[in-house]
This record gives C-alpha cells, structure tokens and sequence, in this order.
C-alpha cells in the first residue's frame, strides 16, 4: 500500500511544477485545472508541447531580436 510519500511522488503541486518548468504559479495551476495533477501525464503533456525545464531556460535567455526574427 503506498504511502503519503509516494502519492506526492506522482502528483505535481503548482509551485513544483512551476519551478521544475520555469513557467509562472498562475501558468502551473492552469495546467493542473485543465489536466489534472498526475506527475507522469503533465510530464508528457509539456514534453509534447517541447516545454522540457531546459527549453524554458533558452527561451527566457533569447534576446528580443531573436524572438522577434527566429
């Protein structure tokens, strides 16, 4: 039987998904509305959209020419 411990291994909260994406607390609780808490399948959901945690670093870091121009 798990325990407590294990339940919050397979869960997202929106401040860890926030921190582990880099996305805003707001953008985080939006994805766990509309999708729910299940860690494996928002794991596959921000995958799939190439939101990995190492995307939104670059992504952040882009100048605005780049955004701007590709």
């Amino acid at each position: 039987m798990p325990d407590a411990s294990d339940e919050s291994m397979e869960e997202y909260g929106a401040e860890d998904l926030a921190r582990r994406y880099k996305i805003s607390i707001q953008q985080a609780r939006r994805y766990i509305r509309r999708f729910g808490s299940d860690r494996a399948e928002l794991d596959l959901l921000l995958a799939a959209a190439n939101r990995t945690p190492r995307h939104r670093v670059e992504e952040i870091e882009r100048t605005v020419s780049e955004v701007t121009f590709g």
